[in-house]
């Protein structure tokens, strides 16, 4: 193929395998374009070698379908500059950072370099990370153990792709976003980003305590309150200028997690209530009653309907 056609071909290729954008080629030179990719439910890994390239994501893009992800790129030979929602980052091998495509953004390759990516479907991203728009192009320190716990798994997962069956395969997203919620709650110094939010750092504090006392029936403003030194009307403050209330935002925590823990085949024994208990409600029926004006459906026809995951492919 002539020099000049391939980066016209290798963004057809990006373009069918991920979203609308557009390259750019900063050194006239593009010649190598290397992808591979491995599909689970919800979730697209994908491995990219290639030349130096810029790569845009523009408003005309948008309006087109199939854009709502989150792109998460982790270089390993090189480092990668990312522009989006005014923030600038830069990601070193090692290091990630999400990118929302429902947005434009544009980040710079300066260099040939081999990444391992993500792309996650953006509501299945939101219902496991609520904030996740507000950790968007932000880089996430590798030397941070939680961050880098998450990138080791990443990459086992696609060394062992060959042998992974779909059931398996199916089985490893849950474990995944929580690896990945847990990075992106790590402590606030493990992010190298130039944009200091106090408001970010106590919103991630407490979701991070939302999470690691799901269980606890008691869990609600004066628990935060006083585990983090906040007031209890700061912190409604905080959910209520994101449109939620705290009480919301634990009530679908919970329902999520119980959703995970009703299809996980280790817990396939425990039985509704055991479950509704695990997640921090103290009545079964109150339980039911929560999870089907979530869900649509009784815990019970949830679990039945979702007994066998079925779904994605690899390639």
């Amino acid at each position: 193929m002539p020099r000049h056609a391939r980066l016209g071909a290798w963004t057809e290729v990006l373009y069918d395998n991920f979203y609308p954008l557009d390259l750019i080629d900063p050194t006239v030179e593009f010649s190598i374009g290397k992808l591979s990719i491995l599909d689970i439910p919800g979730v697209r890994f994908g491995t990219i070698e290639s030349d130096p390239m810029n790569v845009f994501r523009r408003r005309q893009h948008l309006s087109r379908s199939g854009g709502d992800y989150y792109y998460i790129p982790m270089p390993m030979k090189q480092s990668l500059a990312l522009k989006q929602f005014g923030r600038k980052a830069v990601i070193a091998p090692g290091d990630f950072a999400v990118v929302a495509t429902a947005d434009t953004y544009q980040y710079e390759q300066g260099t040939p370099n081999l990444l391992a990516t993500l792309r996650i479907d953006g509501p299945l991203m939101r219902e496991r990370v609520p904030l996740i728009d507000d950790l968007v192009a932000q880089t996430c320190d590798g030397n941070a153990p939680l961050v880098h716990v998450f990138i080791d798994f990443v990459h086992s997962i696609m060394r062992q792709s060959n042998q992974l069956d779909l059931d398996s395969a199916a089985a490893m997203t849950p474990h995944l976003l929580d690896l990945l919620a847990l990075a992106l709650t790590a402590p606030v110094d493990a992010m190298k980003s130039s944009e200091s939010s106090v408001r970010l750092a106590h919103l991630r504090r407490i979701m991070r305590t939302i999470e690691d006392r799901l269980d606890d029936e008691t869990l609600g403003p004066g628990m935060l309150a006083r585990e983090l030194g906040l007031s209890e009307r700061y912190i409604q403050k905080m959910f209520a200028e994101r449109g939620e209330t705290l009480s919301g935002v634990i009530r679908a925590r919970r329902i999520a997690t119980a959703q995970r823990r009703l299809i996980d085949p280790t817990r396939s024994g425990l039985s509704v209530a055991s479950i509704a208990f695990s997640v921090g409600f103290s009545d079964p029926a109150h339980f039911s009653r929560a999870f089907r004006s979530i869900t649509g459906a009784s815990p019970s026809e949830f679990r039945r309907e979702n007994a066998r995951v079925i779904g994605g492919s690899l390639t």
